[in-house]
């Protein structure tokens, strides 16, 4: 039960419009490069992630906040000698996050995405997927907030899960933050970091260290493993990042990291899993840039 709650919790992947609702870049294009690793039979796999998000402000004020966002993301898979194999997965989604101050205390803030997660070939109508959040956020004074929440969540050729959240923004000081969910360099899956923010180079340059948990499923195409399958491919990542903001709002952030518990499994079109593949843990590097506006 632990490890299903990991699993769909990891499946927040609200893009651009929760970045807004957290005062992130809505605009944000990523690279990261995954090394090849290798699985317990002898067979390796390397990973490059392409990733492009937006969102435009509806409603932006002290109090309130309404938005929509997009996101595009490619994943090019290189396997060798795996039960897993398939190469390029697209990603293409839209969403919905609203922010409202209830009162004094509570806001109510709620974000959705719906889209398609689909290998190159596949039938792309069978790839439809949403993320669905909720949550009351408690503002326990000016530098903290913290709050329950619920999402629900599909998987493809799976069943629906409901899950809980627990967020958390504490501005520690003026310049260390603790948070949960998106953060400047892991916008993916549950997320808990750490930012730094040194007054001395004035707001300039932001260090980040945070771990993650992330869990995407997606339709395969007929000429893969299994017909009219999919794949699901699950992963935990410790990474840092060193970002700098340029004065004309562009932010440029290198990143690198640390994949564990990474695993494919593949599941016929009744939800049932056919095989899994655990691989070994596996570095990342990768670029960032974002765009204030």
């Amino acid at each position: 039960m632990v490890k299903k709650s990991l699993i769909i919790s990891a499946l927040c992947i609200l893009g651009a419009v929760s970045g807004l609702a957290q005062k992130r870049s809505p605009l944000q294009a990523t690279y990261l490069n995954q090394f090849s690793n290798d699985d317990a039979g002898g067979g390796s796999v390397s990973v490059e992630r392409f990733d492009f998000r937006g969102g435009v402000p509806l409603i932006r004020n002290e109090d309130n906040l309404l938005a929509i966002g997009f996101r595009y993301a490619l994943d090019r898979y290189d396997f060798d000698g795996t039960t897993a194999d398939w190469g390029s997965v697209h990603y293409a989604n839209l969403g919905l996050a609203s922010r409202w101050k209830v009162n004094d205390r509570w806001l109510w803030a709620n974000y959705g995405v719906a889209g398609v997660a689909a290998e190159e070939g596949s039938n792309k109508s069978d790839g439809v997927t949403f993320n669905l959040i909720s949550i009351a956020e408690y503002e326990v004074n000016d530098r903290l907030t913290i709050g329950p929440g619920v999402g629900i969540s599909s998987k493809i050729d799976q069943d629906i899960s409901v899950f809980p959240i627990i967020a958390i923004d504490w501005e520690i000081n003026d310049e260390w933050t603790l948070g949960s969910g998106p953060s400047e360099v892991a916008v993916a899956g549950a997320n808990v970091y750490l930012e730094y923010r040194p007054k001395k180079f004035d707001d300039q340059w932001m260090f980040t260290a945070g771990v993650s948990y992330s869990g995407s499923t997606f339709k395969l195409s007929s000429n893969a493993t299994t017909a009219d399958g999919s794949a699901e491919e699950r992963m935990a990542s410790a990474y840092a990042a060193a970002s700098y903001k340029m004065e004309s709002g562009v932010k440029l952030s290198l990143i690198a990291g640390y994949h564990f518990f990474q695993s494919y499994g593949i599941f016929d079109n009744g939800g049932n899993e056919l095989s899994k593949e655990i691989l070994e843990d596996a570095p990342y590097v990768g670029v960032s840039v974002g765009f204030d506006f």
